[in-house]
């Protein structure tokens, strides 16, 4: 929206024309303010201090004897927008019995027959201490009379104000303030002091207000405040030339100019136009090389003023501020340090209100999956007024790796290994623990095990396969056997579970590797046998069974032996003509003693458990069992 004002004064110091602005401010008895117009820059202050107060005369009347109030007077040069506090000094009035107040801003009260000081008047800037006063105009002292007429009060500055007058003689005066100190009292009047006139009781004129007060006196007139004009261009001061209140006038010194503006606060790298006109239609300048009417785009952010003169001495200059926001401090993030095909992430701005990417399908926070390789993007803010800015942040994607798990046997029988090795990748990790890549594994269960690989590439990317291992049901023998009594009549009775049937049998006693007999033996001898049982997994399991002997020993002499002692608890010997081998079990099978000997061989039992063991003799093919006992 174009911003329109009339500009009332400017830089170019012009001297007063019929068109120039005047503002009159009277006495309120409080501070005013006054805000310098948009784009005024040159003004006049004029102030006039207040008239010291009347004295009271005997018999309850009053006399118009308080001094005149000064004058000040000064240019300033100004910023629009600024505040400047405003002081219009008041007259006293007389309260007829008894004293009176000093007047407003500064005048020094008054005892019974004398007047109080007049108020001084001036303009503040930048606060409203006494520091900040930049022009006064000194009030008038206060004047004295009761019975006869004792004195006239001094006139305000002047940069010093006036002396008290006596008129009866043998009282000194109240003197006038300087631009240094404050008047010195007269009689038992004090002294004046920084902005306020001296005062005292019965009797005494008060002084007036000013840049330093005038002094009080007792029966005659109390000194003039100074007047300063140390904060104005060309200031100057009259002495007494205000009767009554004081009062401010400021006068624009010069004939405004109307300036356009497109916008008075705008975004880093966004246009601007100005456009000032005169009444008299004079060429306008702009500073900064600014063409009048035309955009252009600030180079800078922050408050920044811009001035327009005119060709036409009589016009004020311009002065434009304009708010230039600084560009939001946007930067792109992405939420993944490391990212492998395939990922998803997430790319979000920060520094701003709202973000918009300029890929398709990219949101601002919401997750998307980049392509392979390298891509950029780029992100841009908007704050809530509106301004906007923008970053780019550049992604690699890099490749995952295939990953292709493996085992040297998908179906194993229950206790073999298995070696688990994956490919694709350089590293490998595989679950469940305790497996290793190709580092043969022995399952401790029968069943489906689904065994699980994550392969990790050189950039750190990680791809996974899995591969499923079924493990056969462990194959268990259990069984019973009848032991021999007569002689052949022995026999074996398996039973086989586990595994996967059907199940086929080997036994020894006619040869190994067919797997053609049947499950269970009859009609055997004593001795142990084996058998290998083979599930339809190819699985095996394996067991040696004895079959014990009720035979006597002559029974089994046939092949001319002789065991003793039998029952033994040390040795055991063994007698047999020629070559002969011999095997030692125990009763559940387990092969204890393997041994040969010629015609005697004697066996250690000392180490044995006491107990029935089983002696196989082997001669020639054919074997003969004899139950031992170890006492």
């Amino acid at each position: 929206m174009k911003k329109f004002y009339t500009i009332i004064c400017g830089f170019v110091m012009a001297s007063f024309s019929s068109s120039a602005q005047v503002t009159t401010f009277d006495y309120t008895g409080a501070a005013e303010t006054y805000i310098i117009p948009p784009g005024v820059s040159y003004i006049q202050i004029e102030t006039w201090g207040a008239q010291g107060g009347d004295s009271e005369v005997c018999g309850g009347v009053t006399e118009a004897d308080g001094g005149l109030g000064g004058y000040a007077v000064g240019n300033l040069i100004v910023t629009p927008g600024d505040t400047y506090t405003l002081f219009v000094g008041g007259k006293p009035t007389v309260t007829l019995g008894s004293g009176a107040p000093g007047g407003f801003n500064g005048g020094g009260a008054a005892g019974q027959y004398g007047g109080g000081g007049g108020g001084a008047t001036d303009v503040r800037h930048g606060g409203i201490a006494l520091a900040n006063r930049i022009i006064v105009a000194g009030g008038g002292g206060g004047g004295n009379t009761g019975c006869p007429d004792h004195g006239t009060g001094g006139a305000g500055g002047g940069y010093t104000g006036s002396n008290g007058i006596n008129l009866s003689g043998g009282y000194p005066v109240g003197m006038g303030g300087t631009p240094m100190a404050g008047g010195a009292g007269g009689g038992v009047g004090s002294a004046g002091v920084s902005g306020v006139g001296g005062t005292g009781g019965y009797h005494v004129a008060g002084g007036g207000g000013g840049y330093f007060g005038g002094g009080g006196a007792y029966a005659a007139g109390g000194g003039g405040g100074s007047s300063y004009t140390g904060g104005v261009l060309d200031g100057s001061t009259t002495s007494g030339l205000r009767s009554g209140n004081g009062q401010i006038i400021i006068t624009v010194l010069c004939n405004p100019l109307t300036v356009t503006v497109s916008e008075e606060t705008i975004c880093f790298g966004e246009s601007l136009t100005l456009e000032a006109t005169s009444e008299s239609g004079a060429t306008i300048i702009w500073s900064d090389g600014i063409v009048n009417g035309e955009p252009f785009t600030p180079d800078e952010y922050g408050y920044i003023t811009y001035t327009a003169v005119s060709s036409d001495g009589d016009d004020c200059g311009a002065n434009v501020e304009i708010l230039v926001l600084p560009p939001p401090n946007v930067i792109a993030h992405v939420d993944e340090e490391l990212i492998c095909e395939g990922m998803e992430i997430v790319l979000y701005g920060t520094g701003a209100a709202s973000y918009v990417w300029d890929v398709a399908g990219v949101v601002d926070d919401e997750p998307f999956s980049p392509p392979l390789g390298l891509s950029t993007y780029i992100v841009t803010g908007t704050t809530g007024i509106g301004c906007v800015n923008s970053d780019t942040i550049t992604l690699e994607v890099f490749p995952s790796p295939t990953i292709i798990a493996a085992v040297d046997d998908p179906s194993i029988c229950f206790g073999e290994s298995i070696t688990l090795t994956g490919s694709g990748a350089d590293a490998y990790e595989w679950t469940p623990a305790p497996v290793m890549d190709g580092i043969p594994y022995t399952p401790t269960e029968a069943g489906a095990h689904v065994f699980t690989v994550i392969g990790m590439n050189e950039f750190g990317c990680e791809g996974t396969d899995e591969v499923t291992v079924d493990v056969n049901e462990e194959l268990f023998i259990t069984y019973t056997t009848i032991s021999e009594e007569i002689g052949g009549d022995g026999a074996i009775d398996i039973t086989v579970t586990g595994g996967t049937p059907t199940y086929t049998f080997d036994w020894d006693n006619d040869g190994t590797g067919d797997y053609d007999d049947t499950e269970d033996l009859t009609g055997l001898a004593g001795g142990s046998y084996a058998v290998s049982v083979k599930d339809s997994k190819n699985c095996l399991v394996n067991e040696t069974i004895v079959i014990a002997t009720q035979l006597s020993v002559d029974e089994q002499n046939e092949f001319n032996i002789t065991v003793y002692p039998n029952p033994t608890t040390e040795h055991l010997n063994i007698n047999l003509q020629g070559a002969f081998e011999y095997k030692l079990f125990a009763l559940n099978g387990d092969v204890l003693m393997v041994g040969s000997g010629i015609d005697f061989e004697q066996i250690d039992f000392s180490t044995l458990a006491s107990g029935a063991y089983l002696l196989n003799v082997i001669v020639n093919g054919s074997t003969k069992s004899i139950q031992i006992t170890k006492n």
